[in-house]
């Protein structure tokens, strides 16, 4: 008697191609019972590491309505409308820069930067009927020279765009929403500073370290998963009740695969930004954010909103970090005897806690505002140059007559060095290899206009001021003190 196909015995690979069949049956059922939209939409100035609009704070997942009106090729004859009812998105975003050193600083002079990017973003629910799902890429142009590098020689960048010469790619990732889109997955290569140890309000200023900060992008390989490098990696957001949000991520810790003191920048290591590094260690991120409204929490009244969100997170980076201090043999570092090169520990980690709030509106609804934010950091001091980082600072909307898309902003930061960096200083002293002088903590503070010229054109004039220049009280190629810098600065960013 022939026997059916159902009375074979099951083999592994059968039991396997069954298993596989239940669960895509389970996850379609999902998506059949539950109004799926797609995943989480990159806003357009999710691209931009500083000089970035402020949006309006929200905890839920609603993409950004479309509007031709702030694009200045608009529908581009149609094209955009018809390619949007594919499920596709294309934005152009174009930045130039001009720096110049008024005194202080290394050498006066004037400098320029600039950037081009592209992202695409597909939505498969539109494109082909695959719910919930969202695939983005973007590409980078940077150009022009480093003002920072050559003119002021500071710690914090002056630009998040005062980054090294490239043309690459910058994020590739897809991301899958599942809950009626409180839960939020992306897997790819990943940019964690678009949403991680984010301020919203800090990310108005151009000076880098009010994004991405100096105890990441010090105290990390290749300056962590973030602007202009992303890691492969994958991220989950998590909404299980409206004011709170969770987060966590795991990405290579190790962007541009290169060591963690090196003559070849990151970007030389890396030019086109498809290494896909899966090498080194893993570093993990998460954070919880708590989003609020203070004037019916604190002052219990309903007859003005003053939105807000509050933020606490961490990483730990699996990967190995050098000591501040001793040496391979544990030695001093600053040892004329010395090898020079330091003891590595497993490990390194960062905390960090955040504060976005709007304290005073005009009336309910009114644009008129001024918000706050802090923002601080806490690392380990054994392996971290930088152990701890203050950021805190003003924005005032729409309060010039007449300007109602126009934006004042006020803000200050600094660094501070960690204990083992500062041991290695006094070695120094001590054993007269001291080049640079003490080390001191660098302070900036930032004064900056951003005017809407037009609904796509950002004209952002920027002045900063910056106390103990490097870091260090003299500069280890003159011997002089570093006299206290003056820039001044102009930024456009075009939206096509």
């Amino acid at each position: 008697m022939l026997k059916t196909p159902d009375a074979f015995p099951l083999t592994s690979r059968t039991r396997h191609a069954r298993h596989l069949a239940m669960l895509c049956s389970l996850v379609s059922g999902l998506f059949a019972s539950l109004p799926v939209q797609a995943a989480t939409t990159p806003l357009a100035t999710d691209i931009l590491p500083s000089g970035v609009p402020l949006p309006v704070p929200s905890p839920t997942f609603s993409p950004p309505e479309e509007d031709a009106s702030t694009e200045m090729l608009g529908t581009m004859g149609g094209a955009r409308t018809w390619l949007g009812k594919k499920g596709v998105r294309i934005t152009i975003q174009d930045v130039e820069e001009l720096w110049g050193l008024a005194s202080g600083g290394m050498q006066r002079g004037a400098t320029y930067d600039g950037m081009t990017a592209v992202a695409l973003s597909l939505d498969t629910g539109k494109a082909f009927g695959w719910q919930g799902g969202l695939l983005n890429v973007s590409a980078l142009q940077i150009r022009g020279r480093s003002f920072t590098g050559e003119r002021l020689g500071a710690l914090n960048t002056v630009s998040g765009y005062d980054a090294g010469r490239s043309t690459r790619l910058f994020e590739l990732w897809y991301g899958q929403s599942f809950l009626n889109s409180t839960l939020d997955v992306r897997v790819g290569t990943l940019d964690l500073d678009t949403e991680f140890l984010v301020s919203q309000n800090a990310s108005f200023f151009l000076n880098s370290s009010f994004g991405w900060p100096l105890s990441t992008s010090s105290n990390l390989y290749s300056g962590g998963p973030s602007w202009p490098y992303s890691a492969v990696g994958g991220r989950v957001k998590w909404r299980p009740a409206t004011p709170l949000v969770l987060m966590g991520a795991i990405t290579n810790d190790n962007p541009t695969h290169g060591p963690f003191y090196s003559d070849i920048s990151a970007s030389q290591r890396d030019p086109s930004g498809t290494l896909f590094s899966t090498k080194g260690g893993a570093l993990f991120m998460g954070e919880a954010q708590l989003w609020l409204d203070a004037a019916k929490q604190i002052g219990g009244r309903d007859d003005v909103a003053l939105p807000g969100v509050w933020k606490v997170g961490g990483l730990y980076d699996t990967g190995r970090f050098p000591d501040q201090r001793y040496d391979t043999r544990r030695g001093l570092l600053a040892s004329p005897d010395s090898s020079g090169s330091p003891f590595y520990h497993q490990g390194n980690w960062m905390a960090y806690f955040v504060i976005d709030q709007m304290i005073w509106r005009k009336e309910k609804g009114s644009g008129k505002t001024i918000n706050f934010f802090a923002r601080a950091t806490l690392s380990n001091g054994t392996t971290s140059r930088f152990s701890s980082e203050i950021q805190s600072g003003f924005t005032f909307d729409e309060l010039l007559p007449g300007r109602p898309d126009d934006t004042l902003g006020l803000a200050w930061g600094t660094s501070l060095y960690g204990l083992r960096a500062k041991e290695n200083t006094h070695d120094s002293f001590r054993l007269g290899t001291n080049t640079a002088g003490a080390l001191v903590p660098e302070h900036h503070l930032e004064f900056t206009y951003q005017a809407a010229a037009t609904p796509w054109l950002i004209v952002q004039p920027d002045f900063q001021y910056f106390w103990n220049v490097g870091g260090t009280s003299l500069n280890p190629q003159t011997g002089k003190h570093i006299r206290n810098g003056v820039v001044t600065g102009l930024n456009l960013t075009t939206t096509f």
